[in-house]
């Protein structure tokens, strides 16, 4: 079904919605449960890495900790597992493991000339209670920024508010800003704030990138005024900033763009009276396939990342896309970001294995049966002396690091660590998502793995010089829970 098909189709639903019950709603959760059998089947889709009941998703939406749960909407395509028709599906969870699916959030109000919910955030208003702010597409119309409410304590149902757009591209005044879209809200001195994404050039080459600055001027976050650019790029081959999110860890501010490439942060300071973001260091966020940050805190004040974990997975299996584990973000004392699993994930750990040390050389050693499979976690030091040691895993998959340059390479993906010895590296893999963390979150990868079923084994190797395992421990994992009980609730 084309976009103009779906919405002829939806139309008149969305111009007769009477109650709480949303026709346009109930039509995608419809289409979603039709394709849970079809994603539920595929042997390669992860068990314990977030993802809808079935269907496409990308960017974690509105993450928030509210009333002692982790609410995470996400973009979710309803009707396939492409991109298109976008949505907000969301679920809750009392531990950032097992996830009960809830009702979709938000659906286009084709009556209105909207066609996609677009990526934003969830913040709380004065009155204690949580907002989403969201950027709307139309077909004919810019970008505008719209808020929903919600209708119960749960959570479960949202209206968006009546003087919708709350924000639309005249608040720029002369300045011009385009691809201006992926609200995110933080509070700071008694005030709230907002940062929009986009460029100032027109997607030209040239460094036009841009990170919008506003202040809220109402209790209820329906009114705002633009401060002006908080943050620009200077990067010529930068063309547009998505998802923008600013942030505190600890007493530092944290800025992280999504380029359209890997991800990207900054840490500094704020200049609020200025509306000046100053960044001291720079590095990159995740130099896999994971894209479009979220930010949440939690009741221990822990600064949580939200990841979208691109897949890349065939048409027409059901699904496609998951979140990559949540990572909490720290920063060392060096002033770069660490970024390490949360804890929580512990819970899905069956007994350990351990290996002992050993000598390893350019012949892979293989591990035993007990340490194999495509749900694991690993937990390995290495030592080498000027080698690149490491290991395969699912058979194939090379997670190395060379200690002459003090490259880390997982799979196609390469990432400079630094040379530094011994080597620590912890290793999620889940079916075809594979996370690698090194050095307790020094650097962090989300990417693929391509193998056939029989493909279990792992391997440890060196290359290049004499290497040494200094330990290793193992974990099979469990899948998480996905409660559908609440998903079709009416």
């Amino acid at each position: 079904m084309t976009r103009r098909e779906l919405a002829a189709a939806l139309l008149p639903l969305a111009a007769s919605a009477q109650g709480t019950e949303d026709p346009i709603l109930r039509k995608a959760m419809d289409a979603v449960t039709a394709a849970i059998p079809k994603a539920e089947a595929d042997p390669e889709r992860p068990v314990y890495h977030f993802r809808p009941p079935a269907q496409w998703n990308n960017d974690p939406n509105g993450t928030i900790y509210y009333k002692g749960w982790h609410h995470l909407f996400y973009q979710l395509n309803p009707y396939d597992s492409v991109w298109g028709h976008m949505h907000w599906g969301h679920a809750r969870s009392r531990d950032m493991v097992n996830w009960e699916h809830l009702p979709i959030a938000l659906g286009p109000s084709l009556d209105k000339g909207e066609r996609h919910i677009f990526s934003g955030a969830a913040f709380l208003a004065e009155d204690g209670r949580p907002r989403i702010f969201y950027t709307s597409i139309g077909e004919k119309r810019d970008p505008e920024h719209w808020m929903a409410i919600p209708e119960d304590d749960d959570l479960l149902r949202w209206k968006k508010h009546p003087r919708n757009p709350i924000l639309d591209i005249k608040i720029h005044g002369l300045l011009k800003v385009t691809d201006w879209r992926d609200p995110f809200l933080f509070r700071e001195g008694g005030k709230t704030y907002m940062v929009c994404g986009g460029n100032l050039n027109g997607r030209k080459r040239g460094g036009g990138s841009a990170v919008q600055l506003y202040e809220s001027t109402a209790g209820d976050l329906s009114a705002w005024k633009h401060r002006g650019a908080v943050f620009e790029s200077r990067d010529e081959d930068t063309i547009n900033f998505e998802c923008p999110n600013l942030f505190k860890v600890g007493s530092k501010w944290v800025l992280i763009v999504s380029p359209h490439k890997p991800c990207e942060y900054w840490i500094g300071d704020l200049d609020l009276a200025r509306a000046r973001f100053i960044p001291d260091t720079h590095g990159v966020l995740d130099a896999g396939s994971s894209y479009a940050s979220n930010i949440s805190y939690d009741d221990k004040g822990r600064c949580i990342l939200w990841l979208w974990g691109r897949t890349a997975t065939k048409p027409g299996k059901g699904w496609n896309s998951c979140m990559a584990l949540p990572r909490i973000l720290t920063i060392d004392a060096q002033g770069w970001l660490r970024q390490n699993p949360a804890p929580e994930l512990e819970s899905l750990r069956g007994p350990v294995v351990e290996f002992p040390a050993t000598a390893i050389s350019e012949k892979p050693l293989p591990l035993p049966q007990t340490i194999s499979g495509d749900c694991l976690e690993l937990e390995a030091q290495f030592s080498a002396k000027g080698a690149t040691v490491g290991m395969h895993v699912r058979g194939k998959t090379e997670i190395s690091f060379n200690a002459k340059d003090g490259m880390l390479t997982v799979g196609k993906v390469k990432k400079l660590l630094g040379i530094g010895q011994p080597v620590k590296l912890r290793v999620f893999l889940d079916k075809r998502a594979l996370e690698v963390y090194a050095d307790d979150g020094a650097a962090a990868i989300f990417t693929t793995v391509d193998a056939g079923p029989q493909d279990l084994g792992v391997d440890l190797f060196a290359r290049g010089g004499a290497g040494k395992l200094d330990w290793l421990k193992a974990w099979s994992l469990k899948p998480a829970k996905f409660s559908l009980e609440r998903f079709n609730l009416k």
